[in-house]
């Protein structure tokens, strides 16, 4: 989940492809850190239901890797 978050605020970012994939990089750690500790808090279904949000996340992030090429 947070990869493909990262990746996904890395591709929208307005700037540089290097600046972009720091910027979105330094936010990820916390947002690993509040999914863990959610995923042991919360009920499974929920937590299935948390990854599953991630599929439109990679898709943002990861469909010029997959479908043609890095742009």
């Amino acid at each position: 989940m947070t990869y493909a978050a990262t990746a996904a605020l890395a591709r929208l970012l307005p700037l540089e492809r290097f600046d972009a994939a720091i910027v979105a990089s330094l936010p990820s750690f916390a947002f690993y850190t509040a999914f863990l500790l959610w995923a042991f808090a919360a009920p499974l279904r929920r937590v299935w239901l948390g990854i599953a949000l991630a599929v439109p996340l990679a898709l943002i992030g990861f469909w010029p890797v997959w479908f043609g090429g890095a742009a």
